[in-house]
This record gives structure tokens, C-alpha cells and sequence, in this order.
């Protein structure tokens, strides 16, 4: 009564053809958008390395000297957001290349 209907079911064949289009289909877009992460890598890495190293330069160096008020602690943040976002972008590259 409550037991599985055979005819809702698809053949076996029919499923690892769909299961097999589908990996294909994931193979055709994630290679080009791989590729295109991976020869953007080197550059995404220094401007974002040199954004936050110059944020934390800047957050020192005008707390140090300047007599006014700074955000100092939402430069830092953003100079930590900046090596966050770094490693977003590598972590999305490690997971497109598996």
C-alpha cells in the first residue's frame, strides 16, 4: 500500500545519462571560470596585499602624527577585510579545481 511506485521511477540508464550531462555540463562552465580566476590570481593578490598593508601603514602612521581624529579601528577593519576577501578568493579557487 504505502510501498514505492516502480513506474514514478526512472531506468538506471536514463539517470546516469542525466547524471552524467549534468557533470559535463558543470566541467564546460567551471574551466573557463577557473581559468579566468587563476590568471587573475597574481594580480588580485598583490592590490589586494597592497591595499590592506597600506591601510595599516596609513592607520599607524596618521594616529601617530595627525591631532584630529581618525578611524583608526575601521582602517584596521578594512585592511581585514581585505585579507578576508583574499582568501575568499583562493578558497574559490580551491573549490572550482577539485
Amino acid at each position: 500500500m504505502y510501498g514505492r511506485d516502480e513506474s514514478l521511477e526512472r531506468p538506471r540508464s536514463e539517470r546516469g545519462a542525466t547524471a552524467l550531462a549534468l557533470t559535463a555540463l558543470w566541467a564546460c562552465a567551471r574551466f573557463p571560470v577557473l581559468a579566468l580566476l587563476v590568471i587573475l590570481e597574481p594580480v588580485v593578490r598583490f592590490g589586494l596585499s597592497a591595499l590592506a598593508l597600506l591601510l595599516v601603514l596609513s592607520a599607524v602612521f596618521l594616529e601617530v602624527v595627525s591631532s584630529r581624529a581618525i578611524p583608526f579601528w575601521g582602517m584596521l577593519g578594512a585592511a581585514v577585510g581585505c585579507v578576508a576577501l583574499l582568501a575568499l578568493y583562493e578558497g574559490l579557487i580551491r573549490g572550482l579545481s577539485r
